[in-house]
């Protein structure tokens, strides 16, 4: 008998390589078959004699190359991008497929496969994975889980899914909680051992009795794959609620939950700024007509991803009254900041608003030479980690002048009735809600003035609309812990 070199061997495993990767190959091949192969076969390696459940092969399988892939947007290791010829290879190489080892982000270890320009990732659902045994796992009251979330908590998809969700009433949605463990792991810096534990969900506030029925663990619970279930009322109240995920009993994160009957994503209504599709209303707010209560929607601070409740009235300061799922009052805790980096006291109080006595009146620090710009926009322009609007929905980027997403609107020479605010007529109905004050986190101005935050910043503010009375500015700049409205566009 023969045996193998490591010269055959060699021979044998380029041949292989250049027959997987050269696309313009038609021949078909086969390893140690004897015979012809399977006609959409470009390679066919032998089988053995099927058994009983049709299994050909118990003694080995295809082992994909097994790299460390550089850059999602080059074929690194396998050719440099400097090198001559390599806008050809991009397109020779599409549906190169190998397994991912490296765990640096954006990276996670798994199948990847090249599609001309970048390395997408190959998704499974949880009912397709084998450690799945439960056919009723997944969202939306049973089946298999959404395709779209990721299942790592490396996956930098993970870090994109939405703090907010919409629901009507008696509606039931399943939260994946996965987010959390990616935040905590990958911006927050924790180690992954620190977030192992039981896990549980619970309603943080609703402004509404008996606006939530329930929330529990979709399916109990199943580490990072566990999902909160919320299901909505049936009494036909609408509003806004927040539930929070804890593990090992401490907050991880929270969710802003909107029970409304209004469907941004039916653009029927849809106001328009500068070709930019609006939202009608204020993130949080039930209803468009001026002067009514429900007009103002939520408060928030610049980065944060958590309301805070607008005035229970249009036209004076009145602190809305909060409720737990069984009906007890929660009231908002209000602290001054007292850390360098306040971002993981956040996360953890979601229903604590931070004030700021210092000159750069920031909740994210005491310091005004620290502080994170890219909370509600990344470096690269696309929707933050913490924007706190809905799926396919964000908190539009502006700047000064004519670069403002609310330039050539104006107030001059225009008065309101107090509580109203301004009806911009194609680019929506614009409520005075109000702010909370920066230094204080109490309400001020409601049914006067109106402020509304973009995601940009400006050397430790922050960009905003503001209008009173015969005066709007579309490019003002504002405190980053003010609390002020959210009016989001589409993505």
């Amino acid at each position: 008998m023969k045996t193998c070199t490591k010269k055959t061997r060699f021979s044998v495993l380029t041949f292989i390589t250049i027959t997987l990767l050269t696309p313009d190959i038609h021949s078909q091949v086969t390893i140690g078959l004897g015979a012809a192969p399977a006609k959409a076969g470009l390679l066919q390696l032998k089988d053995q004699e099927p058994d009983n459940n049709n299994v050909t092969s118990k003694t080995g399988g295809l082992i994909l190359p097994r790299v460390a892939l550089v850059d999602p947007k080059t074929l690194e290791p396998f050719i440099n991008p400097t090198e001559v010829g390599y806008s050809e290879e991009k397109i020779k190489n599409v549906g190169l497929l190998v397994y991912n080892m490296s765990k640096t982000s954006p990276f996670v270890q798994g199948l990847y496969c090249w599609n001309g320009e970048t390395w997408d990732i190959l998704k499974f659902t949880e009912s397709s994975s084998p450690g799945n045994t439960d056919p009723g796992s997944g969202g939306g009251g049973g089946g298999s889980a959404d395709p779209e979330t990721p299942t790592s908590i490396y996956d930098p998809l993970a870090l994109k899914l939405p703090n907010s969700y919409i629901a009507a009433n008696s509606n039931t949605i399943d939260i994946p909680v996965i987010k959390a463990y990616s935040v905590w792991t990958q911006m927050l810096n924790i180690d992954e051992a620190q977030m192992e534990g039981a896990v549980s969900a619970e309603l943080l506030w609703q402004d509404r009795e008996g606006l939530i029925e329930k929330v529990t663990l979709a399916n109990g619970d199943k580490g990072t794959a566990s999902k909160i279930r919320v299901v909505t009322n049936s009494n036909g109240k609408q509003g806004n609620a927040v539930v929070q995920l804890k593990i090992n009993n401490i907050v991880r994160w929270s969710w802003h939950i909107w029970v409304t009957s209004y469907n941004p994503n039916v653009l029927a209504g849809e106001k328009i700024c500068n070709s930019k599709i609006f939202m009608d209303r204020n993130l949080g707010a039930l209803t468009v007509i001026p002067g009514s209560t429900g007009t103002s929607g939520l408060l928030y601070q610049w980065g944060r991803k958590d309301p805070f409740p607008g005035s229970a009235t249009v036209d004076c300061e009145t602190e809305k009254a909060l409720y737990s799922l069984t009906g007890e009052t929660v009231s908002i805790s209000k602290k001054e900041v007292q850390s360098e980096n306040n971002l993981s006291n956040a996360t953890t109080n979601p229903l604590t608003f931070y004030y700021s006595s210092t000159s750069n009146q920031d909740w994210y620090s005491t310091s005004s030479s620290v502080r994170n710009d890219h909370l509600w926009n990344e470096s690269d322009g696309t929707k933050g980690v913490f924007d706190p609007c809905p799926k396919g929905w964000r908190v539009p980027k502006s700047g000064s002048a004519n670069a403002s997403i609310w330039y050539g609107l104006t107030t001059s020479g225009i008065n309101y009735d107090k509580g109203k605010g301004e009806d911009w007529g194609t680019a929506g109905y614009y409520p005075a809600a109000g702010y909370r004050n920066p230094q204080t986190g109490d309400l001020k101005m409601v049914g006067v003035e109106g402020y509304v935050w973009a995601a940009s910043e400006f050397y430790g503010t922050s960009y905003r609309l503001w209008f009173k009375p015969y005066y709007t500015q579309v490019d003002d700049r504002d405190y980053r812990a003010k609390g002020n409205s959210v009016r989001c566009v589409k993505e």
